[in-house]
């Protein structure tokens, strides 16, 4: 006799929590209840919040990953490039929503929360390292320097669009050359 539920259905009803209520949200309980186990089962799985957390995080960058993959295409671009690239693809309200988790995931890391304390500078080093290999330049260190450009303008720019709304966020866009007209 098998489990109902494996380790990726707990993992994407964690994800359907985080998404709908934040990451605040993420119990046992609520994840149990949203995949219709118990919360013994998502225990087994995930046997500390900070696994799960970990989890729900790590699962969201990689599908952030796995579409900025497709809009980039296989060979380095230069900064300006990569920005408009990704620019459209994290500027829908699918990405938004990862992004409002992201901002969440960093306020609770500023505020000393554990496990965000070890997790956000390891998913930001992560994610400008990941970047670093598309980025067209001439030395891995100048590759991460840009590619470390690029994530604090597009994290500004979703911020802005998360907090002062879409049409400041496509205005300053358009400013930084990577939008086009209104």
């Amino acid at each position: 006799m098998g489990y109902r539920h494996d380790r990726d259905d707990m993992l994407r009803a964690a994800m359907r929590v985080a998404l709908a209520d934040g990451l605040g949200a993420l119990t046992f309980s609520r994840v149990a209840a949203e995949a219709g186990s118990s919360d013994r089962m998502v225990v087994y799985y995930f046997p500390t919040k900070a696994d799960l957390v970990v989890g729900v995080v790590t699962a969201l960058g990689a599908q952030l990953q796995s579409t900025l993959e497709a809009a980039f295409g296989p060979d380095p671009l230069d900064a300006d490039e990569l920005m408009r690239r990704a620019w459209p693809v994290l500027n829908k309200p699918d990405a938004a929503l990862m992004f409002d988790r992201f901002f969440e995931m960093l306020g609770l890391s500023i505020a000393r929360q554990t496990p965000y304390t070890d997790l956000a500078p390891a998913l930001m080093n992560g994610w400008i390292d990941w970047l670093a290999h598309r980025v067209q330049a001439p030395t891995p260190a100048r590759r991460r320097a840009v590619a470390a450009s690029i994530v604090a303008r597009i994290d500004g720019l979703l911020l802005l669009q998360s907090i002062s709304g879409t049409r400041v966020a496509r205005d300053a866009a358009r400013e930084l050359g990577i939008a086009g007209p209104a």
